[in-house]
């Protein structure tokens, strides 16, 4: 049985349009006109237990809009998505403690925090069990 379902998934952002120059830029600030900007159109796969899959694609290909929308974090337009039995946006505290989510260029280590005193502060949001929090991070010390 897949863990991860996406069936024609769709996500749209309103973009504002910037306006040239310094009038247009002032006139935007009081009025603005938006158009609509497909990140998804149709996408579709699904990934089976155990399977390990690469998403690579172009830059603005909507490779993170896809990602965001399996983590929870946005709400598509159309379609299915659901990820270990859960439509992620909907049973979003569920399904948060159940996965991991890193993108590049972001970081979740706060820059003036000692990086243990950061892997800590995650501990408590994500409310992991010391215990496994323990072995998981003895895990990825080995491991690196």
């Amino acid at each position: 049985m897949p863990q991860i379902i996406v069936e024609n998934l769709v996500k749209k952002f309103q973009v504002a349009e910037r306006r040239t120059g310094t009038w247009g830029a002032l006139k935007g600030v009081f009025s603005r006109r938006y158009q609509a900007v497909f990140a998804l159109t149709g996408i579709n796969f699904s990934v089976e237990t155990g399977e390990l899959v690469g998403y690579i694609g172009a830059n603005g290909a909507g490779k993170s809009t896809t990602v965001k929308i399996l983590a929870g974090i946005l709400v598509p337009e159309g379609g299915k998505c659901v990820v270990m039995e859960r439509i992620s946006w909907l049973q979003r505290i569920e399904h948060v403690q159940e996965i991991g989510v890193v993108f590049g260029q972001r970081t979740q280590l706060w820059w003036d925090l000692p990086v243990i005193e950061s892997f800590e502060l995650l501990r408590d949001i994500y409310k992991v069990q010391p215990v496994a929090y323990r072995q998981t991070l003895d895990e990825m010390i080995t491991m690196l």
